[in-house]
């Protein structure tokens, strides 16, 4: 009896071990994360197995509107031009690659309209490095954020 009971305990352990422990490692993507520059603040949430943010603060000059006057006036597809920066999803469809890396993603810029291929790698458990690129990722430059608490 005691041999059953060793030997179910060790399969649960295995399974717990090899079930899904990327996803551990996947989500710790997920968070408040505040730019370098401490003007902006994007939230990343997991949708389905893909990674998105979307803004959630900026900061606003005193002699510009506030954060709810914002809209995306630049965007290429006219459609998308009233809506706002503050809710509005700027990362989109991240991929967890491997520890600490997210791929196949875009990262999309309201200053100018842009749309950018994107990796993010997360270089400490607080500070993440997002590369945005056109074409190949040579290409590209980094923001990064740190962890909100």
């Amino acid at each position: 009896m005691k041999t059953l009971f060793y030997t179910s305990l060790l399969l649960v352990n295995i399974y717990a071990i090899h079930s899904k422990p990327d996803d551990l490692q996947a989500n710790k993507i997920i968070g408040i994360w505040l730019s370098a520059d401490k003007d902006l603040k994007v939230e990343i949430f997991k949708r389905n197995a893909h990674y998105f943010g979307k803004v959630v603060w900026f900061w606003c000059d005193s002699k510009t509107p506030d954060m709810n006057s914002f809209k995306d006036t630049e965007n290429p597809d006219t459609r998308l031009r009233d809506r706002k920066w503050l809710g509005m999803e700027v990362v989109e469809s991240l991929t967890y690659k491997q520890y600490g890396e997210w791929n196949n993603g875009t990262i999309y810029d309201p200053n100018t309209g842009r749309k950018y291929s994107s990796v993010v790698r997360l270089k400490t458990r607080d500070t993440l490095i997002v590369r945005g690129y056109w074409g190949i990722e040579l290409l590209g430059k980094n923001l990064e954020f740190h962890r909100v608490n």
